[in-house]
């Protein structure tokens, strides 16, 4: 029953992490022929954002290439108000190219899809709806093909449905709409230096992702040649390709690959111990197997025997450990960070199978070479108690255990001290009792809010003053970009008076805020001031900045008074007034990027966060949106989140591996103890004649420890010495995944060699207690 156990525990980490890879990493995406599909970017080495979408421009020239590209798209992700379809609600929407459906092969469920018409500036709008969406707003009716609905006030006609499971790029899409880039210009707005939108291709049948690479860079050389300004190959530009598959499993994909690597070995734990389990119970039957082979039975035919018992366990495991792995999987899919649901598919059954399979041949051949004893030694009373030529195969059993188990601690150890020390990083702001919480302007076609000065002047701050009235609230204010939001910083090139200029430019994220944004955020003033309500449009335009872009770019020198101007904004230069703090805005712990500060009232934007300090954790989302009702209904409140549950978010997929990694450092160390225990108490049984007549003639306690533990000490001690080798090779695959955290810290090897070397010495504890207080005449007497 422990084998089965045993077993069912490999068998099932291994069948859960298994699924969450496949249905994450492995699995081919839903297109056809989908190793055809690349994502294509800029990549400047040197430039404060190493890898951007492309512009407009970069499409035009790339999807030119037919030779190369079959078919080529561009997309971007948009946050839309609709109305026309009951309450006011906020959608997940992605602007597309007409091609993106060609490019990635699919068809729709009903209508059609947006064609090179829709496609085009100042065509109809058009929208194509997701099936989970056009489920929950329209109850799935077909009816709804042909309805029309307002996106940001404008209207927009539904003209198809997608089939269930097509969500791309990424499963919270609800609908796309056309993408009408101004033809002539390929651009939505600016030039070549706007590189934000996504694009994918379709390569042409016959050619290799290194043949496309190579057209690539053939056409950067020829683009970097007609336009170094925008496109500076002395610097390291160039265009890249990456398969999509990679490219939509980035966040996880390294993740996941170590935790299935760590569950292998839990997996190679268990079938090493169940193999010294059954190499014990053989040993023990070495006069039953002798019996048969003075009948006749052949080495091949005991073997057989010995490997379909194990067989019989190992079945028994797998379909306990399927039944573990599908509890696994329900708990990783409701708590776990992961985007995709996994599941028990026909993929994972044959996994199981296969590493059950594995199972009989790893457990079951060590028990199985033991079956070798001469029929005359092994006929003789008492030789099932003291053969002992299995020990050497125990022993061996016992080191790749504790080998394991100190690999897994290791890794397990090292991470969750670099999770620990990276939430222990200041954010640069205080997040406690932080609420924040998007709206976005309803315009409409009779212009309501048109322009957006009225938007913040009629809507937002009127709405901050009612808010600032409430009991729970300390302070208010609003900002366009929060830090942690799902959307990230927007990144633009300066141009600094007086600075020479270089390639690449300077850049800075850009974040628009309105007064009291600073103070409600915590965020410290180090020189200067920050915005006031007098900062409004038709005043001088102002910025603030953060101390990482006064060191970088203006060292040695006051930044106040100096003018900065943002991308092609090069005629109306923003004056700095102040200098705050640097915060951290996407990740813990990462690398400070410049950040430029502009006032909303100045610069307004659709879309604002609005961010509130409370008294105490109380929920104030209730409250905000009674006051967002009566002051307009057709505003929504989405995107709602404390600043404390926007970087848990951001740290999540780190949280869950350290928690995984730990769950399997445990049970590896949970299997070398049960190696160890096992291995030492059938040592003391076998001995237990030899032990009792060395106490009959004098034999110290003390000296019986040492007999019984020698064997199994070196056996530990080589397990330590394997389990080094085991760390130097997992140190190198979470090198780049640490976090203030050294390999070869002291204080990290001092904890690993207490933990394993602690459970060690608790599981040789009883049987070696067994051992020394062996009664000699109560044995002899038995005998």
């Amino acid at each position: 029953m422990l084998a089965i156990l045993v077993l069912a525990l490999g068998i099932g980490a291994s069948a859960a992490v298994f699924s969450v890879l496949y249905e994450n990493v492995l699995k081919p995406l839903p297109y056809p022929q989908p190793e055809r599909l690349v994502s294509i970017h800029n990549a400047f080495p040197k430039g404060q954002t190493a890898v951007t979408g492309v512009s407009g421009f970069d499409y035009a020239e790339i999807k030119g290439r037919t030779d190369t590209f079959e078919s080529a798209a561009i997309y971007y992700f948009n946050d839309l108000t609709l109305t026309g379809a009951g309450m006011a609600r906020h959608v997940d929407a992605v602007n597309v190219s007409a091609s993106l459906f060609k490019v990635l092969g699919v068809k729709p469920q009903l209508g059609r899809l947006i064609s090179a018409d829709d496609d085009r500036r100042g065509a109809p709008g058009t929208a194509v709806l997701s099936q989970a969406f056009w489920r929950t707003a329209f109850g799935g009716d077909p009816a709804a093909i042909g309805r029309t609905v307002h996106l940001a006030g404008r209207p927009y006609r539904i003209i198809g449905v997608m089939p269930r499971g097509f969500a791309f790029p990424y499963p919270a899409t609800q609908l796309w709409i056309p993408i009408a880039l101004k033809q002539g210009e390929f651009t939505i707005e600016g030039g070549r230096l706007e590189k934000w939108l996504h694009m994918i291709a379709r390569t042409t049948p016959g050619i290799s992702p290194q043949r496309a690479e190579t057209v690539l860079q053939a056409i950067g050389h020829g683009i970097g040649m007609r336009f170094p300004q925008f496109y500076p190959e002395t610097a390291g530009w160039h265009f890249m390709s990456r398969p999509l598959a990679d490219e939509q499993t980035d966040e996880v994909r390294r993740w996941l690959f170590l935790a299935f690597a760590a569950v292998l070995c839990v997996f190679l734990a268990a079938c090493s111990n169940v193999g010294g389990l059954m190499l014990i119970r053989t040993t023990a039957r070495n006069g039953e197997l002798a019996v048969r082979t003075a009948l006749g039975a052949s080495t091949a035919r005991l073997v057989r025997l010995i490997l379909t018992e194990t067989a019989l366990v190992a079945l028994a495991g797998c379909g306990l450990g399927l039944l573990l792995a599908v509890w696994a999987i329900d708990l990783s899919n409701r708590y776990g960070p992961i985007t995709n649901s996994a599941r028990i598919g026909i993929w994972t059954l044959l996994f199981a199978f296969g590493i059950a399979a594995a199972s009989v041949v790893v457990a079951g051949l060590v028990p199985a070479l033991g079956v070798r004893v001469p029929i005359d030694q092994a006929l003789k009373s008492g030789v099932t108690r003291t053969s002992t030529q299995s020990g050497a195969l125990r022993a061996v059993l016992v080191a790749a255990q504790v080998a394991v188990a100190l690999t897994l601690v290791f890794i397990a150890v090292l991470l969750t001290q670099s999770f620990l020390r990276l939430m222990q990083v200041a954010p640069g702001f205080a997040e406690n009792h932080v609420w924040t919480g998007a709206l976005e302007a309803p315009m409409n076609s009779s212009g309501r809010y048109e322009g957006n000065p009225g938007w913040n002047a009629r809507f937002v701050l009127p709405l901050l003053d009612r808010l600032a009235s409430l009991p729970e609230i300390v302070s208010v204010s609003a900002c366009n970009a929060p830090p942690f939001n799902p959307s990230g910083m927007w990144t633009e090139a300066l141009h600094i008076t007086g600075l020479e200029h270089s390639t690449p430019p300077p850049q800075a994220q850009l974040n628009g805020v309105l007064p009291g944004y600073f103070e409600t955020m915590k965020i410290p003033l180090l020189r200067g001031r920050t915005f006031t309500p007098s900062d409004r449009a038709g005043s001088q335009t102002v910025a603030v900045i953060d101390d990482e872009l006064a060191r970088r770019y203006f060292p040695n020198q006051d930044p106040i008074g100096k003018h900065i101007g943002v991308g092609g904004m090069t005629d109306k230069p923003s004056q700095v007034v102040g200098v705050v703090g640097s915060v951290a805005n996407t990740q813990l712990g990462g690398p400070h990027n410049p950040e430029l500060y502009f006032s909303e009232l100045q610069d307004p934007s659709e879309q604002i966060y609005l961010v509130i300090r409370t008294r105490n954790d109380a929920d104030i989302t209730p409250a905000v949106r009674g006051v967002l009702s009566e002051m307009d209904p057709n505003v929504p409140l989405f995107d709602v989140a404390t600043m404390e549950e926007r970087i848990s978010a951001s740290v999540k997929v780190r949280r869950f591996i350290a928690l995984v990694l730990n769950a399997f450092a445990a049970s590896g160390l949970l299997l070398a103890a049960l190696g160890v225990y096992a291995s030492l108490r059938y040592a003391v049984e076998l001995r237990r004649r030899e032990i009792a007549i060395r106490m009959a003639l004098g034999a110290k306690p003390s000296d019986v420890v040492s007999l019984v533990t020698t064997r199994n000490g070196i056996a530990v001690g080589a397990g330590f010495a394997a389990g080094l080798l085991g760390v130097a090779s997992a140190e190198r695959l979470v090198r780049s995944q640490l976090f203030g955290v050294r390999a070869l810290d002291v204080g990290t090897w001092t904890i690993v060699l207490a933990i394993v070397g602690l459970a060690v010495m608790l599981a040789a504890l009883f049987p070696v207690r067994r051992a020394a207080r062996t009664d000699p005449v109560l044995m002899l007497r038995d005998e």
